[in-house]
C-alpha cells in the first residue's frame, strides 16, 4: 500500500508539472506586457521653448505656463552660498513691510540620489582645529534641511540636472512669513493673515547674474473668516499679499579678515561660540562690516579698490535728497 501511494502521488506531481509547464508556453505569447510609465522627458525637452535667465543659477520658464525649473551644475554641489531675504511690498497689519529684512544663512546643496536638498548650514559655533574636540564638531548641532526637490531630467553631456522651482519658491521653504500665533491672545483683538495659499501665489520674475540671482515671488494668504479686518491698507483682510525678493549670492572669495566685536564698541555682531575653548566666556562674535581694501595700504586715509555704491531710491522726496547724500559721505565709509 506505502509503495503504491507513492506512485500515485508521483503521478500526481509529474501531471502537475505538465500542466503548468504547457500552461506557460501556451500563455507565453498571449498575455500583453504590464504598460510601463510614460518615458521621462529629456533635459533638452524640458527646457524645449522656455525663457531662459542664466547666471549664478540659471533658471528656465515655460513661456505658456509659467512653470519653472533651475538648473544646478555639478560643480555646485561642491559649494557654499549665501541666502537672503527682503519684503519688497506688504502690509503692516501682518507684520511685513517694504524694505524688512529677512533672514541670511549659509546652505549648500545635495545630490540624494533621485533628489536634491537644500539645507542650511549652522554657523554658530567655532572649533580649534587643533584641539581633538574638533573631532566632534558634527555632535548634537543639527542642520536643517530646509526642502527636497525630486531631478525633472539630466543632462548626460554636462551632468547638470533640472528641479523644479515651483514648489521650492512658492512654499514657506526659505522663510516663515506668516507669524506664529499667541495663544494666550484674544483672536478678535489680533490681526491674522491666515493660512498660505499656494494656487494664489506666484513668481513674479526672476534676474540672474554671475554672482547673485534674484527670485521674486508674491506669496498670497487666505483667512476665509477674519475677526479683525486691520488697517485701511488692507484691501481685504481674507487674501493679503507679501512680495518677497529672495536672494541667492555666491560664496566671495577674497582676502576678507573677519574683525572680532568689541564690548567697549558699538556695532551689529554674529555670534560665534568657541566650542574648544575652556574660558568662562568663550565668544569669538563678529562684526558686520564691508569689505573695504586700501588702494594705499600705507595711508592714513586712501580710496577703496571696490568702493561702495549708495542708491537714493527714486521714491525719497527731492527736497531729502541732498541730506541722505551728505550722510552718506566718505567718512562714514572708513
Amino acid at each position: 500500500m506505502f509503495y503504491r501511494l507513492n506512485w500515485l502521488a508521483a503521478a500526481l506531481a509529474l501531471s502537475a508539472s505538465a500542466m503548468l509547464a504547457v500552461a506557460d508556453e501556451t500563455g507565453a505569447d498571449s498575455i500583453a506586457p504590464e504598460d510601463t510609465e510614460d518615458e521621462a522627458e529629456t533635459y533638452a525637452e524640458v527646457i524645449e521653448g522656455d525663457a531662459v535667465f542664466e547666471g549664478l543659477f540659471t533658471f528656465y520658464r515655460d513661456r505658456e505656463t509659467g512653470e519653472t525649473t533651475l538648473r544646478i551644475a555639478p560643480e555646485q554641489f561642491e559649494d557654499e552660498y549665501i541666502y537672503f531675504a527682503h519684503i519688497e511690498d506688504g502690509v503692516v497689519d501682518a507684520g511685513s513691510f517694504r524694505g524688512a529684512y529677512g533672514p541670511r544663512f549659509v546652505f549648500t546643496l545635495e545630490r540624494r540620489f533621485d533628489k536634491v536638498a537644500i539645507v542650511r548650514e549652522n554657523t554658530a559655533f567655532y572649533f580649534d582645529p587643533d584641539n581633538a574636540i574638533s573631532r566632534a564638531s558634527e555632535a548634537n548641532i543639527a542642520r536643517a534641511v530646509l526642502a527636497v526637490q525630486e531631478v525633472v531630467a539630466e543632462d548626460q553631456e554636462t551632468g547638470a540636472i533640472l528641479i523644479e522651482a515651483d514648489s521650492l519658491f512658492l512654499s514657506e521653504s526659505w522663510t516663515q512669513l506668516s507669524p506664529s500665533r499667541d495663544p494666550d491672545a484674544d483672536p478678535s483683538r489680533e490681526f491674522t493673515v491666515g493660512e498660505f495659499d499656494a494656487e494664489k501665489s506666484q513668481i513674479l520674475g526672476v534676474r540672474s547674474y554671475p554672482l547673485n540671482t534674484d527670485i521674486e515671488v508674491e506669496y498670497v494668504f487666505h483667512n476665509p473668516k477674519p475677526l479683525v479686518y486691520g488697517s485701511d491698507a488692507v484691501t481685504d483682510p481674507r487674501n493679503i499679499s507679501v512680495k518677497v525678493l529672495h536672494s541667492l549670492i555666491e560664496m566671495p572669495e577674497n582676502d576678507y579678515q573677519p574683525r572680532f566685536a568689541d564690548p567697549r564698541l558699538g556695532s551689529f555682531n554674529q555670534r560665534v561660540t568657541d566650542l574648544t575653548s575652556a574660558e568662562s566666556a568663550p565668544f569669538r562674535d563678529v562684526i558686520n562690516r564691508w569689505h573695504l581694501v586700501k588702494k594705499d595700504p600705507s595711508a592714513a586715509l586712501s580710496d577703496p579698490v571696490e568702493p561702495i555704491t549708495w542708491w537714493i531710491e527714486n521714491t525719497t522726496p527731492v527736497e531729502w535728497r541732498p541730506l541722505f547724500n551728505r550722510r552718506t559721505g566718505r567718512e562714514q565709509g572708513f
